[in-house]
């Protein structure tokens, strides 16, 4: 079950990368992220959520850096 979950998490990363280009994927980075930190939680594996955990951290932190610059770029 941990693999097709591990699978599907890729998928989402895949087809938003398809769709939208670097800002899918980390959108899909960041919806891979929360349900691999909601499987984790459910199925107790402390190492999923771990890594999850660190993945959302991430990509939060991109996506504020990222608008942080828009804002205060002369554009």
């Amino acid at each position: 079950m941990k693999r097709n979950i591990l699978i599907t998490m890729g998928i989402l990363i895949l087809v938003g990368f398809a769709v939208q280009g670097i800002f899918g994927a980390v959108a899909g980075i960041f919806v891979a992220s929360i349900i691999g930190v909601v499987y984790g939680a459910m199925k107790q594996d402390k190492l999923l959520v771990k890594w999850s955990s660190i993945a959302l951290v991430i990509t939060i932190l991109c996506v504020i850096l990222f608008y942080v610059g828009l804002i205060n770029s002369d554009m």
